[in-house]
């Protein structure tokens, strides 16, 4: 596992466009701002460090082996088999065989909320592929596998390197989507073969716990439950679901909480205008920012201000 000492390095597409404009091409193939398209993984950013891909990548090694752990939890794959890392996902200690061939596409997850169409089914593999990053065939669907991916990717090239077509970026983004779905319709033939009943339970504890991690470091400045949910890659009624199956509350109760405290400290404890506490916490003015602090606190921001400097006062003078 990894300790507190180590930094995660968040990696997101605009690094990979940052990185081919540095190296001029070498190592990524193409990338804007949706998806990225890689044949060799050899030298890309951070590939020895400790990640977080704030993408949803697709690796299959065509040729070889690679090593890496994901989430602490050590992983092997073999030839023809697929290492797919869904947003959040923590990777490290990434390893090759001296004679390998892999490649990766990897979709922001903007792209992914254009393209899924989210369901059961959906969801359903999605938390296969969490619990399971590394998918293990068969050797017949290995050889498919990696010869499904290969054709994708020679089709995908082709039109990259084909700047003049009219189409061009219309038919990449097809194909795109056609891999994508390609790789999603293999997951759930293996994920139909999970149990039902507790995966459902431990996918909502699982999911109530990110939800928790995200309004925490987010800091009250998104209050709207479809923001988690796209952080999350899950649709807002799923995720309202689960945190509800969980904690006995809503998503926006939670939020709301967590918004409230993080306000309240700031009035209380800071030196900046009530006017500029709104815009820390991202309100579209200030009336809007004082009528959501009234509705959750009963006083507008400043008379909270002033109750809770003079209540503070108060017990100072209370206890010398």
């Amino acid at each position: 596992m990894y300790t507190k000492e180590e930094t995660i390095i968040a990696v997101d597409i605009d690094d990979f466009k940052k990185y081919k404009e540095e190296m001029q091409g070498e190592y990524v193939d193409y990338v804007d701002d949706n998806v990225i398209v890689a044949r060799n993984i050899d030298n890309l950013p951070y590939s020895n460090r400790m990640i977080r891909l704030n993408l949803f990548i697709i690796v299959t090694c065509i040729e070889g082996k690679m090593q890496l752990t994901v989430n602490g939890k050590d992983y092997q794959l073999q030839e023809g088999e697929t290492f797919i890392c869904l947003p959040t996902m923590i990777v490290s200690n990434m390893l090759l065989s001296p004679q390998h061939k892999v490649g990766m596409i990897g979709f922001s997850t903007k792209f992914l909320q254009q393209t899924i169409k989210r369901g059961r089914a959906t969801e359903k593999a999605l938390y296969y592929i969490y619990k399971n990053p590394v998918v293990a065939k068969a050797s017949e669907e290995k050889t498919k596998n990696s010869r499904t991916f290969s054709q994708y990717s020679q089709l995908i090239m082709d039109k990259i390197s084909d700047t003049s077509h009219r189409y061009r970026q219309e038919i990449l983004e097809h194909l795109f989507s056609a891999l994508f779905y390609e790789m999603l319709v293999g997951i759930q033939k293996h994920s139909d073969t999970i149990e039902e009943t507790g995966m459902e339970a431990d996918r909502s504890k699982r999911i109530f716990k990110q939800f928790m991690e995200e309004v925490a470091e987010d800091g009250g400045i998104h209050r709207s439950v479809s923001h988690y949910a796209d952080r999350l890659c899950y649709s807002p009624k799923y995720i309202s679901s689960a945190i509800k199956e969980v904690s006995g509350r809503t998503p926006t109760e939670w939020i709301n909480e967590y918004a409230i405290e993080q306000i309240k400290y700031q009035l209380k404890h800071s030196d900046k205008s009530v006017k500029e506490i709104a815009e820390m916490f991202n309100f579209p003015n200030q009336s809007f920012f004082g009528k959501y602090v009234k509705a959750h606190v009963g006083m507008s921001p400043a008379r909270y201000r002033a109750y809770s400097n003079g209540k503070e006062q108060s017990d100072s003078q209370t206890a010398s």
